[in-house]
Parts: structure tokens; sequence; C-alpha cells
């Protein structure tokens, strides 16, 4: 089971059980355009998958704003990385994109990588990894992040599996506390290491004071040591898996 670089943007999502609820009800029916919190939420295919640029871009600031363990990569470097990403995954023919507009505007997107089972875990004959939730800034809060994971989990339903994972940075609190409100626990975390001992906190600042290259571990924290308000208690990313 790997974590990929899985991200949420919907950290302060609220629960809106009404909307969420509806939504849920019409997943099952493929390509159907469902209604959730005053927002359309419908099937994407490849050919739509360059709308979703702004929303991971407000993705990587968010997680730049919270200070990542990990240097994240320029924006030029990360979308066209993170579309062949969306682009191999829609091919594969199980693995599927939500998203979520309003007033034809694209204002949130879910997308959910279906893989075999795990050699390790236990995960029926398939399971599902939550690869991206992404809502815009100003739906943060509103519930549309619930409503997406809610159709989401009913094609999952549907296509027979009932365990999926999403990967939390470990500084991004809110995302945390949105997925354990849904009954996600941590069950396996991802630790960054540096070769030689070198600590991630230490890598920014030389990057800040423009050296060469971070100091020894000795003279920071170890990487994942304390959560900057972030997705896990002790780790750069914790991996979280939700059962239906």
């Amino acid at each position: 089971m790997t974590s990929a670089d899985t991200e949420t943007s919907a950290s302060q999502g609220g629960a809106g059980e009404a909307g969420a609820a509806g939504a849920a009800a019409g997943a099952s029916e493929a390509g159907a355009a469902l209604v959730g919190h005053g927002a359309s939420i419908a099937p994407l295919d490849a050919t739509q998958l360059t709308e979703l640029e702004p929303l991971w871009r407000s993705l990587i600031d968010h997680l730049r704003e919270l200070d990542s363990v990990v240097e994240l990569v320029p924006h030029e470097q990360s979308w066209p990385r993170r579309l062949a990403v969306y682009e191999e995954l829609l091919a594969d023919g199980e693995s599927f994109a939500l998203g979520a507009r309003r007033a034809g505007r694209l204002v949130g997107y879910a997308m959910v990588h279906v893989a075999p089972p795990d050699a390790v875990w236990s995960t029926g004959t398939r399971y599902a990894e939550l690869t991206s939730l992404c809502v815009a800034v100003e739906e943060r809060g509103g519930g549309l992040g619930t409503a997406l994971l809610d159709a989401a989990e009913a094609r999952l339903a549907a296509q027979g599996i009932d365990q999926y994972v999403i990967g939390v940075d470990t500084v991004n609190e809110g995302a945390q506390r949105f997925y354990e409100k849904r009954g996600f626990r941590d069950g396996f975390h991802l630790m960054h290491g540096w070769i030689g001992g070198r600590a991630a906190d230490a890598s920014r600042a030389d990057s800040t004071r423009g050296a060469s290259g971070p100091p020894p571990a000795d003279a920071t924290s170890p990487a994942g040591a304390a959560p900057n308000a972030g997705d896990a208690p002790d780790t750069p990313e914790t991996i979280m898996r939700g059962i239906d």
C-alpha cells in the first residue's frame, strides 16, 4: 500500500448532511450530475483535467503556507507531474474523477485510484486511494468536501469496494480532523528521511539562507518530530484508512 502524495484542501469542511446525502443517493448512477450544497457533482473525463490546475495550485499554496515538513516543488513542476498522474489513472478504466461545479465553474474535485489487492493488508479484491480532494478556498467550510467524498464513496460501493485510504500531510491538522470525523483512523505512517541524517526543517532553513545544503541532523529536530498544525500526529505523512 503506497501513500503517493495524496492531499486535501477540504481541511475545514462542514458536515452538510442534507446536501451530502442527496449527492450520495445518486452517485451510483454512472455519468449523472449530482446536486450537493448547491453545486452539481459529476464525473470528469481526461479532456477536462486541465481545468483542475487552479484548484491544485490552491492546495499546494495551502501546504506551503502551513510550512510542510518536506520542501514543495515549484508549481510549474508540480502541476505537469500531477496532471500526468491523473491522466494515467483515468486511463486504467476503474479509477475516476468527480468534479463539483457552481454556475458552471469548477469549485472542487476528487480523484480516486482503484488499486488491486494489497500484498500486506487485507483489502478484498480491490481497494481505493483518495489521491486528491481539492476544494476552492471560498468553498471551504461549506460541506462541499463532504459532498464529494459521499459521491466518491457511493461510486466505490457500486464497484464493490469497501476500503480506501488517504494520505495527509503532517502540517494539515484540519484535514486530519475532517477525515477522522468520517471514521478514518491512522493505519500507516510514511516517514521522510535524508541520506546522512539531514533534517527537513534544516533544509528549509538553508534554502532560505541560500546555503548549498542543510546542516547535520543534530543541529535541528529530526524530520516529522512535532506536528506544525498538520494532518498527522507525529510523522510527515500518515495513511488513514476508511471502511464502509
